[in-house]
């Protein structure tokens, strides 16, 4: 064999076995990236921005969320809105969700842990994107009898091992849980005027306290019912939401409660019904602007000002477009505050 030949079968063998070992290298890439490791993330490579819609299962329960523009509405709750803060923590908690260790495969040992079939511990979640197309399928089982981990499976991944959690792992299919309960918040600064049945409380200074104008010399009134009216639009929030036309709701006689009126003119009036101890709320916002006429040699506060009326005038419109499909239930406290006369303001005389 000559020296050429030698170089050649030399070179030969070389180029083997590198592509042998380049072979071999990226195998142990693959099974580095594939072996579990303890404290890795279950959905890695799930994209919060692309989900379009959620939905949870377990038993005969379920609570659907469908995306329209920012927010996500609440299908089993007629489409309300729900809250951001709610489905952000369902997201955020499943996203850092960590693993413990990997369990296992199989049919039986699925069974077992509650996996498959869906028993009644089982908590179903999938996640989809806006051509309907599955982005993530998971499902919650049993939770670990000797700590607070739970075990877990991904179904839309053939072949996915089952895998226990590093902690407690919570999802609710409760659909009133995801609602944005909150139906208005004024701070008590900006009420002017309080118009119930039979009386009525003014500002009488900015800064000053809401006083009764109807009083009677003589009467002294109650601090602690007046201050309720003044913070009757504080974060004043729902416990059940009806749409207006709904069964449960179409006979209701609301009656005209109270009428609020705001320092910037506007106002909100509010009906109110009582049904078996049961209390249930319409709201309507008002404004005084029909139109706003804006001549060239205005100053530029009170074109400022016109331009706040009209920006004011059309959150009044939005709210009221909103809010006047639906009826909604407050809890006890707040639908007897909406109930105060003036006999209530007022303390009783005595002898």
């Amino acid at each position: 064999m000559n020296a050429v030949s030698k170089t050649n079968r030399k070179l030969t063998i070389l180029t083997v076995v590198l592509m042998t070992l380049s072979l071999w290298a990226y195998r142990e890439s693959v099974n580095r990236a594939d072996r579990f490791q303890r404290g890795q993330v279950f959905l890695s490579n799930l994209n919060p921005d692309e989900i379009a819609s959620v939905e949870i299962r377990q038993a005969d329960e379920s609570v659907t969320l469908e995306r329209q523009g920012e927010t996500f509405r609440v299908v089993e709750e007629q489409g309300y809105p729900a809250s951001n803060a709610a489905v952000n923590r369902l997201v955020g908690d499943l996203l850092e969700l960590s693993l413990e260790k990997e369990v296992g495969t199989g049919t039986e040992l699925a069974a077992e842990l509650e996996l498959e079939p869906v028993g009644p511990s089982t908590v179903e979640v999938l996640f989809q994107d806006a051509a309907q197309k599955e982005m993530v399928r998971m499902r919650l089982g049993l939770p670990f009898e000797s700590g607070p981990g739970r075990y877990v499976q991904r179904l839309d991944r053939p072949d996915d091992p089952i895998y226990l959690t590093s902690g407690e792992v919570h999802v609710t299919v409760d659909s009133s849980a995801f609602l944005r309960q909150q139906i208005i918040d004024v701070p008590v600064s900006e009420i002017a005027r309080i118009a119930g049945a039979d009386f009525t409380l003014t500002r009488q200074a900015e800064g000053g306290e809401l006083r009764l104008i109807d009083a009677a010399a003589s009467e002294k009134t109650r601090g602690k019912q007046i201050g309720e009216l003044e913070s009757i639009l504080r974060n004043l929030s729902f416990e059940n939401v009806f749409v207006a036309d709904d069964e449960a709701v179409r006979d209701l006689d609301l009656l005209p409660t109270l009428s609020v009126d705001l320092e910037d003119g506007s106002g909100y009036d509010l009906a109110v019904a009582e049904r078996e101890g049961r209390y249930f709320l319409r709201i309507a916002g008002r404004h005084a602007v029909s139109q706003v006429a804006i001549t060239l040699d205005e100053a530029e506060e009170e074109l400022q000002e016109k331009a706040d009326m009209l920006t004011r005038a059309d959150e009044i419109d939005d709210f009221n477009q909103f809010h006047g499909s639906w009826i909604y239930e407050i809890g006890e406290a707040e639908g007897r505050k909406l109930l105060l006369r003036k006999a209530d303001l007022v303390e009783a005389e005595t002898s």
